[in-house]
């Protein structure tokens, strides 16, 4: 449909015809409350405005998993076809010269009219073996090196950049994995050119061929590129969760965590000269201090990155296998350096968990990630013992305490956001963690302690209620401080703290109807404090929902539980 038709279609206005169905108005329209006519790409008001990017709308029906595993056995059938495909190149380019395939360079006529026939930003990114031409394939890899730091890119980039950009075809053992690559590129395009229409048009078509990559190696897993897989999953998982596409985003966690399992990366014992050696002969030995700390970086990377996507699609449950049994990971803790030296190796999750360990400022943004993730799901679990009974009270009331110990000494151990974004403001060096991360972490751990004071305020330990107040606020306050409102786990966190406000409010408020409440002064005044943190929660997602619009449902889960409460009290 052309703009002109468009424009016409909005100035006639939908209000005269049927309705559009509830859900289905683009995001915008929604938040401003304007009556939408639902047209895609991009709406009759939005054009209107002269408004440049595409509509974004919301999936009201998001597919089940019933269908995404049907349409995962399709996929898998077109890969076949492929890898039959790719066998049969494999093969003619066999055959010739070794020097013909060496001789493959961005500036050989051989190599441009290969790369130029099979793919361009105006052609269908669909041959079995293409990749975008080499200028085109520079600026993409670039333009995601630029930002790599902020997607879990866990490979040393410059040796990424370097093997990426060899003239070498498709496939071959010199450069990063095809999946690897697929993502990257599918990465680039959006950093690159996100405002672009063309771009915009032929992103399908790279996250198709990402996903018909990966399926296609972890069916292969190949040992020897074991960490391209998992980046490039990691990549995708990031993708599909910015893209509000969740499910299938666990599924590709879930298969992460199932590969981690299988080459035992969460048993990695370092050595000082790096040459690791799986007892086990699951992968083949490190040959450096390099691709040891690599495999560490990628374990740590599928730990964390899986741990906080079960917070934001509530399947906290045990869903890691072995891995839910924190004894059974004896791979380090990443640190800042490649090198791992005795204290390092002697620091294991159960030190950390038991409190311990030495203390030592955090230094490195991954380990800051991992210790968050997983203090959050350890409180988690915690909590979900209250709710079963399976433990007895005192023993959670002491296990609880002994955990808070635990948070309150990493808590401390973090670097301050004002110091970070000070140094942000005037270092030419940007630091090892930015502002808005490091903002999202001490949301994460004051989330785990909202947990843990909600355990004890449920329980009636002294002070458990007004602990609970502080670190909910303590919570808001980070995320304002930086405002990482285009992460969906802000609004998940905001949420579930305002939950936890909540049934402590209902609690509270049970109490002064049929408790005996010897002083009723403090139960209001305790109750006036819940009531604003509860506002204060809000008002803070309402602030990050401008930022993230998926934050908007989360939002709306509040408010309308809120809304039940004061009914009842009425």
């Amino acid at each position: 449909m052309s703009e002109k038709a468009l424009a016409l279609n909005f100035k006639r206005g939908r209000s005269r015809g049927q309705p559009l169905p509830r859900g289905n108005a683009c995001i915008h329209c929604r938040h401003s409350k304007i009556r939408c006519d639902g047209v895609k790409p991009i709406c009759g008001h939005c054009l209107a405005t002269s408004k440049e990017a595409d509509c974004k709308y919301t999936d009201p029906h998001p597919p089940s998993r019933s269908a995404l595993l049907q349409r995962d056995i399709e996929e898998l059938l077109v890969r076949i076809e492929v890898l039959k495909k790719l066998n049969n190149s494999r093969k003619i380019i066999s055959t010739r010269n070794s020097s013909v395939s060496l001789s493959l360079s961005p500036n050989s006529e051989h190599s441009n009219d290969h790369i130029h026939s099979a793919f361009s930003l105006d052609a269908d990114y669909t041959s079995s073996d293409c990749e975008p031409p080499f200028p085109e394939r520079a600026n993409l890899i670039d333009s995601f090196i630029g930002r790599c730091a902020t997607l879990a890119f866990f490979l040393d980039p410059d040796t990424f950049r370097k093997t990426a950009l060899l003239p070498l075809p498709l496939g071959d053992p010199q450069r990063p994995s095809p999946a690897l690559l697929a993502c990257v590129y599918l990465w680039g395009l959006r950093i690159f050119s996100p405002a672009l229409k063309l771009a915009k048009e032929k992103e399908p078509a790279f996250l198709r061929r990402a996903r018909q990559y990966i399926a296609l190696e972890v069916g292969t897993q190949n040992p020897t590129q074991i960490t391209h897989i998992l980046q490039a999953k990691i990549l995708l998982i990031i993708y599909l969760v910015n893209a509000g596409q969740f499910l299938e985003a666990e599924f590709h966690g879930n298969r992460a965590i199932s590969l981690v399992l299988s080459y035992g990366l969460h048993k990695i014992i370092p050595t000082s000269s790096g040459v690791y050696g799986d007892p086990e002969r699951r992968l083949p030995p490190c040959t450096s201090p390099a691709e040891q700390a690599e495999r560490i970086n990628a374990f740590w990377t599928v730990f964390y990155i899986q741990r906080l996507l079960a917070v934001m699609v509530g399947s906290l449950g045990n869903s890691f296998g072995s891995l839910d049994s924190y004894l059974e990971i004896r791979t380090p803790f990443p640190t800042k350096t490649m090198n791992y030296d005795s204290k390092d190796i002697a620091i294991t999750l159960h030190d950390f968990l038991n409190d311990t360990a030495p203390q030592r400022p955090e230094t490195s943004a991954l380990s800051i990630y991992s210790k968050s993730a997983l203090l959050y799901h350890r409180a988690v679990y915690l909590h979900r013992q209250l709710s079963s009974g399976d433990k007895d009270r005192v023993e959670l009331i002491k296990a609880c305490l002994r955990f808070e110990q635990t948070v309150f000494n990493f808590y401390t151990a973090l670097p301050k956001i004002s110091y970070i974004k000070t140094l942000e403001a005037s270092s030419s060096c940007p630091p090892f963690i930015s502002s808005e991360k490091l903002s999202l972490m001490y949301a994460t751990v004051s989330c785990a302690c909202v947990n843990i004071q909600s355990i004890l305020a449920s329980l009636g330990v002294h002070g458990g209620r007004k602990r609970l107040i502080v670190a909910a606020e303590d919570l808001f306050s980070s995320l304002e401080s930086s405002y990482p409102g285009s992460h969906p786990l802000a609004g998940t966190l905001s949420r579930l703290t305002c939950e936890a406000l909540i049934e402590e409010l209902m609690r509270l408020k049970a109490e002064n109807v049929f408790g005996d409440v010897l002083d009723l002064a403090c139960k209001v005044e305790e109750e006036t404090q819940l009531e604003q943190a509860i506002t204060d929660g809000m008002g803070t997602m309402s602030i990050l929902v401008t930022c993230c619009p998926l934050v908007g449902y989360d939002l709306k889960k509040v408010r309308n539980l809120y809304l039940q409460v004061e009914k009842s009290t009425q």
